[in-house]
Order: structure tokens, then sequence, then C-alpha cells
């Protein structure tokens, strides 16, 4: 045999382990980053659905008629179902917990063009209802977080 072949074939043997290795390393970076994609956006929907929940609780915080605060323990009313850019949607239900104490619930979705969810928040607060406004509107009191005895 030739030494000049044996160098050739040697060549060739490494240049294909090359390019086999730098092909592995191309398809690992564009799996990762297709991963990581996926994670920012899924991370951008939850956030536009936490907006969407926190549109809906504070809006439902400016008041509403007496007459849809529910009165029996553990019934619900839907208050506010509100739309933010992204698109997402916000919903807020209040709960009766007993005397004056009431849930008030909020949920945000923000779902992709086929309509399914891609992202989801839920989020509670205690609040106290008191009584209703000159205006004959209920305006909660947020209860504080922490540990305190209920009234």
């Amino acid at each position: 045999m030739d030494p000049a072949q044996n160098i050739r074939g040697m060549a060739l043997l490494l240049a294909i382990v090359g390019l086999t290795s730098l092909g592995a390393i191309t398809i690992t970076g564009f799996l990762l980053a297709r991963a990581e994609r996926q994670a920012g956006r899924a991370a951008v929907a939850r956030v536009q659905a936490r907006g969407a929940a926190d549109a809906a609780l504070t809006e439902a915080l400016l008041g509403w008629p007496e007459i849809r605060t529910p009165v029996a323990v553990g019934a619900e009313t839907q208050l506010v179902v509100v739309t933010v850019p992204g698109p997402a949607e916000g919903t807020a239900t209040l709960r009766s917990l007993g005397g004056p104490v009431f849930a008030l619930h909020g949920e945000g979705v923000r779902r992709d063009r086929g309509g399914s969810a891609i992202g989801f928040v839920e989020t509670e607060l205690l609040v106290l209802l008191d009584s209703a406004g000159p205006d004959s509107l209920v305006r909660p009191r947020v209860y504080p977080r922490g540990w305190r005895i209920l009234p």
C-alpha cells in the first residue's frame, strides 16, 4: 500500500467525523432554540393571562349593583368579563363565604388562533362587603393578606 493512500484515507475519515460532529452540534442548537422559543411564548401567554385576570379583578373592585351579590353561602355570580390586547380574556366571579366575607376569584386565559388555551392564571382575593355606597353600588374592601381572624 502506498503511504499517500493511507494519509488520504485518514483525512477522509477525519473529515467525515468532523462533519458529523458539526451536524450534531447544529441540530442540537436548532432543537434548543425551538424549545426556548416555546418556553418564551408560554411565559408571555401567562403574563397576558395574568394581566387579563388582574384587569377583571380591578374592574370588579370598582363595584357592582347590590342585586348581583350572592346571598347563600357557596353561591357564586360572575361580575365582570374583560378582553385585553394579546388577546386574553379575564373574568371575575364573586363567591359568598358567609357573613360579610366573600371571595373575589379572577381567571385569565390567553388563547391561540385555534382557540386552545396557551396560558391560564387564577387568582383570588378575600373581600369584605360592609354596605352599599350612596350610588347603590357595592364597593368591596380587600381583606389584608396574612394570618388574621375573619370577622
